[in-house]
C-alpha cells in the first residue's frame, strides 16, 4: 500500500515554521532557567533532538516500511475521530468519552484500527486536542506529540539531576539523547505517551515523599500519569510500582539520623509502604485488564510471544525456548530472558538499518555495565544493593527487561517495548560509576595522608 500521501508537500512547507515557533519558545526557557540549573543547557537541544526523531519516525514509516505499523493506524484513527467532530459533536463526545461500543462504531464511515483495542484506541483519544491544533497532518501532529512525551523526559532527567547534580551531562545522555528512546520515543504512538507519563510518575512521587513541595499539583500529576499508564500500557506501571515503593520507603528510612530510630522505626516505614503499593495494586487491579491477577499476565505474555514468531514478522523473531505457561516455566527463563531484555538484539543479529542501530547501542551499554560492574565489584554491588535510587533503577530495569522479553519474540517490537527502561538503567549504571569513582579517589587521598 502507498502511505506516501499521508504526508503531502504543504506538510514540509508547515512543519519548519511549528519547529522554529518551538525551538524560539524552548529557548526562551533555558535562558531564564538556566542560571539556576545548569542542565537547562539541554532543554532546547533535548527537545531539537525528540523532533528529529518523531520526523525520522514519521518518514521511516511512510517511505521505507511497506506494511506500515501502528503510527500510521494511530494517524487514521484519530483523524476519523476529528472528523466525527465536525461532522456530529454530539456522536464525538460518545465516542470520545465513552468506552467504544457496537453502536458507536456505526459512526465512523470506516472500520477503526483500534475498534477492539481499548488501550490503543485511548491514544486515538488523547491525539484528538493535538490533530486538532495541527489541522489533521501526520506529519506536524508528530512534531507536537514529540514535545509533549518531552515533557516527562524532562521532569525525569530533574529528578535524576536533582539527586545527583554533579552528573547533569552524563544523564542527559541516558534520559535524553539515548538514540533508541529519542526515536521509539516520540511521535505517535503509545510509547511516546507511556515514556512521559513514567517520568512523569516518578518526578511526582520524588515531590511528594522525598523533595516535598508542590503537593497538591503533584498529586494531580501522579494521578493522571498514573491514569495514562494504566489505560495505555498496564504493565509499566506494575513495573514501576515495587521498585518505586521501595525507592520511596528507603529514602524515607535514610533521612533518620538515629540508628536505635531507624531500627525501631523502619519495619513500621517497610509494612505501611508494603501497604500502600498492595492497596494501589488492589485499588487499581480492576483496570489493569490483562494485567490484574498473575495467571492472565502469565497466559497474555504466552499467547503474545508465540504470535511474534509467526511469519509476517519478516523474520525478526528470536526464541527464548519453550516453557510452560506457569510462573515457575516463565522464571525458568529469568536469566536468558533479562539478557535479551537489557542487551538484544546483539549486533550480528541485526538484519535490517533499524536493528543494526539498535544493535549498536546496545553493544555500548553491554560495554558500560561490564566496565561498571567489573572495574570494582565490590563497590558496585554495595550500591547496587544500598543505594534506594539504584536499587529502583534496577528493579524496574530487571523486572521490566524479563516481561518484555518474556512475551515478545521479535526484536522489532522488543526494541521499541523497552525504551521505558533505558533511562533507568543508563542513569543507575552511571550512579554506580560515579561512586566508584568516588570510592577510588577516596582511597587515593587516604594513602596519600
Amino acid at each position: 500500500m502507498d502511505y506516501s500521501r499521508i504526508i503531502s508537500f504543504l506538510d514540509f512547507v508547515i512543519a519548519p515554521i511549528y519547529i522554529l515557533a518551538i525551538l524560539l519558545y524552548a529557548s526562551s526557557i533555558q535562558n531564564k532557567k538556566i542560571k539556576e540549573n545548569p542542565g537547562y543547557r539541554y532543554f532546547t537541544l533535548g527537545i531539537a533532538a525528540k523532533i528529529v526523531g518523531a520526523v525520522g519516525l514519521c518518514l521511516i514509516y511512510v517511505y521505507y516500511y511497506d506494511e506500515g505499523g501502528d503510527t500510521i493506524s494511530y494517524n487514521a484513527d484519530s483523524s476519523s475521530l476529528l472528523k466525527l467532530l465536525f461532522r456530529s459533536p454530539s456522536d464525538f463526545f460518545d465516542v470520545w468519552l465513552a468506552p467504544l461500543t457496537r453502536k458507536t462504531r456505526y459512526y465512523f464511515p470506516n472500520m477503526l484500527y483500534f475498534s477492539s483495542d481499548s488501550n490503543a484506541f485511548m491514544v486515538c483519544r488523547l491525539l484528538v486536542p493535538i490533530r486538532l491544533i495541527c489541522f489533521d497532518s501526520y506529519l506536524l501532529s508528530s512534531i507536537v506529540m514529540a514535545v509533549v512525551s518531552f515533557t516527562g523526559v524532562w521532569k525525569l532527567y530533574e529528578v535524576f539531576c536533582d539527586c545527583y547534580p554533579a552528573l547533569y551531562k552524563h544523564f542527559a545522555l541516558a534520559v535524553i539523547f539515548t538514540p533508541s528512546v529519542v526515536f521509539w520515543g516520540s511521535g505517535m504512538l503509545k510509547d511516546s505517551w507511556t515514556l512521559a507519563a513514567a517520568g512523569w510518575y516518578c518526578y511526582s512521587l520524588y515531590m511528594i515523599f522525598i523533595k516535598g513541595g508542590k503537593l497538591l499539583s503533584s498529586v494531580v500529576t501522579l494521578l493522571i500519569a498514573m491514569f495514562l499508564l494504566i489505560t495505555i500500557k498496564p504493565y509499566i506501571f506494575v513495573g514501576l510500582l515495587p521498585g518505586s515503593m521501595l525507592w520511596m520507603i528507603w529514602s524515607r528510612i535514610a533521612k533518620i539520623k538515629s540508628t536505635f530510630l531507624k531500627i525501631i522505626i523502619a519495619p513500621s516505614i517497610m509494612i505501611a509502604g508494603m501497604g500502600l503499593g498492595i492497596g494501589l495494586w488492589m485499588l487499581t487491579s480492576s483496570n489493569l485488564g490483562e494485567y490484574g491477577s498473575l495467571d492472565s499476565m502469565i497466559l497474555k505474555a504466552s499467547v503474545a510471544s508465540e504470535d511474534l514468531k509467526q511469519d509476517y514478522y519478516q523474520g525478526n523473531s528470536f526464541d527464548l525456548g519453550a516453557y510452560d505457561p506457569t510462573l515457575v516455566g516463565m522464571l525458568s527463563k529469568f536469566p536468558i530472558a533479562t539478557v535479551t531484555g537489557l542487551f538484544r538484539p546483539f549486533i550480528l543479529e541485526a538484519k535490517n538499518i533499524v536493528m543494526a542501530v539498535s544493535g549498536l547501542e546496545n553493544l555500548f551499554i553491554l560495554g558500560f555495565a561490564f566496565i561498571v560492574l567489573l572495574r570494582k565489584p565490590r563497590t558496585a554491588l554495595m550500591n547496587l544493593f544500598t543505594n534506594p535510587l539504584v536499587l529502583f533503577c534496577l528493579i524496574f530495569a530487571v523486572f521490566f527487561a524479563f516481561s518484555v522479553a518474556i512475551s515478545t519474540s521479535n526484536f522489532g517490537a522488543l526494541v521499541r517495548l523497552r525504551i521505558p527502561l533505558m533511562p533507568f538503567l543508563l542513569s543507575g549504571l552511571m550512579i554506580v560509576n560515579y561512586a566508584n569513582k568516588s570510592a577510588g579517589i577516596s582511597s587515593q587521598q587516604s594513602q596519600t595522608l
